[in-house]
């Protein structure tokens, strides 16, 4: 481990890349890593990301990332793809769309399944976004998988949230009202190629009957990122974004969210560890499931509720 940190700290791409595979295999070593690196001050601008499926967000992550290398900022992407609710894996394609940065020195890409998690992330992208910062990248792209009404964990991570959508959906808003739609930071209508007016004027219309307490009205760009048509717009977006949030100190807001995000979910993790390891074994819920099946199934709230009634949780330092 030492010698990994060492290189890591050396900008060595290979030790970013196995220490990566180590939080995200052992999410419990991350402690372990971080250690090193307590008295760093790096920062990163984190964007995220976001949209249903075949929209073009890796085209676009390819895109935006381009115009920031040649701008002279290195990049640290975070793509996540869906795990297979059958096989477990994930096809990790992201990469394909961006070949041509995919070696670039400035960037480094890695692709990741959500391995179940929910909420269109998975539960490594804040420890790897936290490597990237100690990397010393200016920018973490988190690209998430592709995202309904209800997967807006990204808006908890990053910083700036772009939403993608593209013509041809229907009535857009309608499909994606709520939810991921109110986290939006910037709207980017892509593949303009195919039209998409409509829908820019759909947004804008939303947008005109919205309060916004933040005072940022979220912005309205048109891409085609094959071409990189509008990409240039969409960065001055994110960079107005930023600057807006640094003058009215609503980044700081958003990095206590964040951290506050994280904290959260590693106290769910230990608990659930708890309740499955120590109080609800595997052969009883095999037991409840059997009592359901021999025409109990009106009594498993009781069953869980009975089980838990009477517990009491005691702390104690070993």
């Amino acid at each position: 481990m030492n010698t990994l940190i060492e290189k890591f700290k050396n900008k060595d791409k290979i030790a970013l890349a196995r220490l990566i595979s180590i939080i995200e295999n052992e999410p419990e070593r991350a402690s372990e890593i971080f250690k090193h690196f307590q008295n760093q001050k790096s920062d990163s601008f984190i964007v995220g990301i976001t949209g249903s499926p075949g929209v073009g967000k890796s085209t676009l992550t390819g895109a935006i990332s381009q115009k920031l290398l040649d701008s002279g900022k290195s990049v640290g992407v975070i793509c996540v793809d869906p795990s297979s609710p059958f096989s477990g894996g994930a096809f990790l394609g992201d990469r394909v769309r961006m070949t041509n940065i995919s070696l670039h020195p400035n960037l480094f890409l890695r692709s990741l399944a959500s391995r179940g998690f929910k909420g269109g992330i998975s539960r490594a992208v804040f420890d790897i976004s936290l490597l990237y910062e100690a990397f010393g990248m200016d920018v973490v792209i988190i690209e998430t998988v592709g995202a309904g009404q209800a997967e807006f964990d990204i808006h908890n991570l990053a910083y700036s949230v772009i939403l993608v959508l593209v013509p041809g959906y229907g009535d857009t808003i309608q499909m994606q009202k709520g939810g991921i739609v109110e986290i939006a930071s910037i709207y980017d209508v892509n593949k303009k190629d195919l039209g998409g007016e409509d829908i820019a004027v759909q947004i804008e219309m939303m947008l005109d009957d919205t309060t916004f307490e933040s005072g940022w009205r979220p912005p309205v760009s048109m891409t085609d990122a094959v071409n990189g048509e509008g990409i240039d717009e969409l960065i001055q977006n994110i960079w107005d974004h930023k600057e807006h949030l640094e003058l009215s100190e609503l980044l700081l807001e958003k990095k206590r969210n964040r951290f506050s995000y994280k904290i959260k979910q590693l106290m769910q993790s230990k608990i659930e560890k708890i309740v499955f390891g120590n109080l609800l074994k595997e052969k009883e819920i095999e037991d409840v499931i059997k009592e359901a099946l021999d025409g109990g199934k009106y009594k498993i709230y009781d069953l869980i509720h009975n089980k838990f009634e009477n517990i009491k949780f005691e702390i104690k330092k070993e």
